[in-house]
């Protein structure tokens, strides 16, 4: 079965059995989707950004909807744009689109605490090195997790079409989305859910469809369902 298809077919079955919204997140889209991107639009966005998006987040725009039930408090979509004439209008946004072209410059987890600066006291005084968006560069944001904790895709560079974490409002840096982060944060027995590279980045289709299979795992084990 296309991949496309079994997202679907998954998506209508949660949203089915988690009628009442009980999941983590799931008030916040409600298993809903912002309408579908057409080619046309995909290709206006990354041509004025001078970007490929990866096949597999390409394909989720045109298929299934631009942002909306996922991971977190759901997926965001490519926003801050609209369409009129062909044209696309910038509005305010907080996604920083203008270095999406510069390549991703990680491949392993990353945590340099020692470019934070504190005073005499301890106290952090400057924390600007830390959060620089160089460490970010070439990625979407895609979905909060909460707590300060973003999923973002990489569009550019080596590890393009892999999802990694921005941890860094707590302290712990930016490191792969793997199944071993999966297992804590989508909420199912990690032993259901096992690989020899739990360690690696996952695709973005690996990693949504994580999330679907765990929640779907847990809500069966429910004693209401």
């Amino acid at each position: 079965m296309n991949k496309i298809l079994q997202l679907k077919k998954k998506l209508t079955q949660l949203a089915i059995l988690d009628s009442k919204f009980e999941f983590f997140g799931s008030e916040s889209h409600q298993y809903q989707f912002k309408p579908c991107l057409s080619n046309k639009d995909i290709q206006l966005f990354e041509s004025r950004y001078n970007i490929i998006l990866p096949s597999e987040y390409r394909n989720f725009l045109l298929e299934i909807g631009n942002g909306g039930g996922g991971p977190g408090y759901g997926l965001y979509g490519l926003s801050g744009i609209e369409y009129t004439e062909d044209v696309i209008l910038e509005k305010e946004y907080h996604e920083n689109y203008e270095i999406l072209s510069k390549p991703f410059p990680l491949t392993e987890a990353w945590n340099d605490l020692d470019v934070i600066v504190k005073n005499n006291t301890g106290f952090v005084a400057n924390s600007d090195a830390y959060f620089d968006d160089k460490f970010i560069q070439g990625t979407l944001t895609i979905t909060n997790y909460g707590c300060g904790i973003y999923a973002i895709l990489v569009i550019t560079g080596e590890q393009s079409g892999k999802i990694w974490i921005d941890d860094r409002t707590n302290d712990n840096g930016i490191y792969p989305a793997s199944l071993s982060f999966c297992s804590f944060f989508h909420d199912a027995d990690p032993d259901d859910f096992t690989n020899s590279d739990e360690k690696q980045p996952l695709s973005f289709y690996n990693w949504y469809e994580d999330w679907l299979n765990r929640s779907l795992h847990q809500i069966r084990q429910s004693p209401e369902t």
